[in-house]
């Protein structure tokens, strides 16, 4: 009656082979197709190796749990030690179950510990945002500007951890792919607007340490050339390209002091206390001290602002660059501001690059620095927003005399 109740066992060597004969064949290496396997314990249809024979997933889930612990507890229901286990009747009895289990050679030695886990889930995750921050650096040192609708292809290598998944001839990018193309394109929009304008300034010879005598002088130079760019880099981006031409211009008008506060950011040097645009030789430098000009307040804070987000963000100017693709999308910022034609828009571009920011965080710092990082940076934004009133303020006491000497547009955005 015993041997009646007996399934015949399949060889796993036999299983083996099979898949290898099947994965190489017309001449062709193709990933293994999980519906032909087959659990060595419950003859269940299993999901691939796992502590050095094939399973299931319920089978490989109920060794985990009992080999190490649960070996000397179970004790057989029938009391035979020899019962049948099924796909329908390996919940009955644990005992034999697990006895099957070591009879099949799966290995309780291959069972990681929770420490052994964490050490393993920790390097795949430093391994990712290695590779993509690899990927990335060598991306954006491209001048060139990737399509919109195109995933460039050093981003196309799928991670360690998806090669178990279903083989297909069509790659869809995953999320860090698609991240790092989204970071590639702001990266290069912002260089090709540094480009498209050139420091120029008649009767001084680049590069040099500019003095401002006055704040006319600081307005008309740096201010206003890092203004030049920052709206370029506004109209290389096609969120912000699609806006309505109305939309585009009050945006630019109320928040672009703002967004100057995050570039003076990017061009500072706390140590040095020189001003000068990242990665261009032949380029002016001003000394950091000329913010003075507006009020000695406003100098200092500053400097402190900056510093504290550049060692919050480990001075990734990449965060800096997105901070200014969210400032710009905002509405509100001032006290009284005209109705935008199009503000669900403008709410979802901005949903967009605070999204990317996200994103971008957990890869390069991991998800528990980035939640802490996060509401510090909110903090900044609205630093920067009050700065931002301040010094146009500041703009509109000291030159009220003398506005005409102002270019058009500094006149147009620091003193409407």
């Amino acid at each position: 009656m015993q041997s009646d109740r007996r399934i015949p066992t399949i060889s796993t060597t036999s299983v083996r082979k099979e898949h290898r004969k099947r994965s190489y064949s017309n001449g062709t290496i193709r990933r293994r197709d999980r519906q032909d396997l087959i659990c060595v314990v419950c003859l269940a249809p299993a999901i691939g190796y796992n502590f050095d024979q094939i399973t299931c997933e319920s089978c490989k889930a109920f060794f985990r749990r009992n080999a190490l612990t649960n070996a000397n507890k179970f004790k057989c229901r029938t009391g035979t030690n020899d019962c049948m286990i099924t796909l329908n009747t390996r919940k009955r009895c644990k005992y034999c179950r697990l006895k099957k289990c070591f009879d099949k050679g799966l290995r309780k030695d291959w069972i990681m510990t929770e420490e052994e886990k964490r050490t393993k889930k920790q390097k795949i995750e430093d391994n990712r945002r290695l590779r993509a921050m690899s990927i990335l650096s060598q991306s954006a040192s491209s001048l060139s500007i990737a399509p919109d609708d195109q995933i460039l292809p050093s981003t196309l290598n799928p991670s360690d951890d998806s090669c178990d998944s279903t083989a297909s001839n069509e790659y869809k990018p995953s999320p860090d792919d698609r991240l790092i193309h989204s970071l590639t394109k702001i990266a290069e929009h912002y260089r090709k607007a540094v480009q498209l304008n050139v420091s120029v300034i008649k009767g001084c010879t680049s590069p040099c340490l500019r003095y401002m005598d006055d704040l006319i002088d600081v307005l008309n130079e740096p201010t206003h050339l890092g203004s030049l760019r920052l709206i370029t880099f506004f109209k290389l981006t096609p969120e912000f390209n699609s806006l309505h031409e109305d939309d585009r211009l009050l945006l630019v008008k109320h928040n672009l002091m703002t967004v100057l506060g995050y570039h003076f950011c990017i061009c500072v040097d706390i140590n040095t206390g020189i001003y000068h645009e990242p990665d261009t030789s032949n380029e002016y430098s001003y000394e950091a001290s000329a913010l003075r000009k507006y009020s000695d307040s406003l100098y200092y804070q500053m400097i402190d602002w900056s510093r504290k987000l550049k060692d919050l963000c480990a001075d990734d100017h990449l965060v800096f660059k997105l901070l200014i693709l969210i400032v710009i999308f905002s509405k509100g910022a001032e006290y009284i501001e005209p109705i935008l034609v199009e503000s669900t828009k403008v709410f979802y571009a901005q949903g967009t690059f605070v999204n990317i920011l996200w994103n971008y965080l957990n890869l390069r710092f991991g998800d528990g620095q980035a939640s802490l990082m996060f509401p510090h940076i909110v903090f900044s934004l609205m630093k920067a927003y009050a700065m931002a009133r301040e010094a146009k303020d500041d703009v509109t006491r000291q030159t009220s005399e003398t506005a005409d000497e102002l270019a058009p547009l500094m006149k147009s955005v620091a003193l409407s």
